[in-house]
């Protein structure tokens, strides 16, 4: 028979009990509001554990990730040991994308893609550059007439002044070869007063698989596009522009024929968007699709020949 437990036994244990309890409270505290310390993400902790949340890049030789940064517009590419960044969410966004690339031990970037100069997709890419070393920034080369004046746009500039990474002008019809996989600039493909449709667009290849990403680029750029007779088809499309009624027109959908289509934007946004008739332009085309207001961190995973997806939530 056991031996009854005393006062004191028990007031040691029950001391130890909230010596865990503290220490369990001291580290979600860290994880939460001090991302760059390096400790593990709540993503991380939960795939550990068994939990549904996104996947660990480096189990797979490609991914592509579409987070969840609210009502704008960040994905990153992983082919083996190279990175792809393509736009830098909002201003206050630097903190939630530096912990996802540290959840996917992402320690620089290959290539930087800014698709335009609206906030929803450069606002963190001055702090991205400062801190992150990049080989290479392409974005658009804008005219005088068009020529963006946000501070935030200034912030950009100046941060790449300050840095040693090549910027290179998205010029349609050029291809970028990393070790494992490819990209193709589609877009913009003239001088376009409205700066949604001067968005880069482009198609990532990974053996079998293609990708498309379309920035804001609406049904003015997508009919540039198919006129200049780029091969658009895609297993997986970004659509422009939050899934906006002005993009994603259904002659375009149409020649891209995807598999999955993938909405970034906010819950609850104010700018209601997805649209509810590009809803309905999907589900007429049998077009699967995943939103991150409702899905989080969207992960896309090829082994070339056959793509799956995997969601936070």
């Amino acid at each position: 028979m056991a031996k009854p437990k005393s006062a004191n036994d028990k007031k040691k244990i029950r001391i130890a009990q909230i010596a865990v309890m503290l220490c369990v409270a001291v580290l979600a505290v860290l994880i939460t509001y001090f991302p760059k310390l390096g400790l593990p993400s709540w993503s991380t902790l939960f795939r550990l554990t068994g939990g549904n949340q996104t996947v660990a890049a480096s189990e797979f030789p490609f991914s592509v990730h579409y987070m969840d940064v609210g009502q704008a517009d960040c994905a990153l590419i992983l082919c083996g040991d190279e990175s792809i960044l393509i736009d830098a969410g909002e201003v206050d966004s630097y903190t939630a994308i530096d912990a996802y690339l540290k959840s996917q031990n992402v320690q620089k970037l290959d290539y930087l893609i800014l698709t335009h100069a609206h906030a929803d997709h450069i606002g963190s890419a001055d702090e991205i550059i400062r801190n992150y070393p990049i080989s290479n920034v392409i974005m658009p080369k804008y005219s005088e007439a068009h020529m963006p004046t946000s501070k935030v746009y200034e912030d950009l500039l100046y941060a790449l002044s300050e840095s040693g990474a090549k910027v290179i002008a998205a010029k349609p019809g050029n291809d970028y070869a990393l070790s494992g996989c490819s990209f193709t600039v589609y877009a913009p493909n003239q001088d376009y007063k409205e700066m949604n449709d001067s968005s880069v667009v482009v198609r990532v290849t990974y053996g079998e698989n293609h990708f498309l990403f379309q920035g804001d680029a609406e049904k003015a750029s997508e009919t540039d596009i198919l006129e200049a007779g780029f091969p658009v088809q895609a297993d997986v499309i970004k659509l422009g522009h939050h899934g906006s009624k002005t993009s994603s027109t259904e002659k375009y959908l149409r020649a891209v024929s995807p598999q999955l289509a993938i909405i970034s934007c906010g819950e609850n946004n104010s700018y209601k968007l997805p649209s509810e008739s590009t809803l309905q332009r999907l589900s007429a085309l049998g077009i699967d699709y995943r939103r991150t207001d409702r899905n989080g961190n969207i992960v896309v995973i090829s082994d070339g020949k056959e793509i799956s997806v995997e969601t936070e939530k």
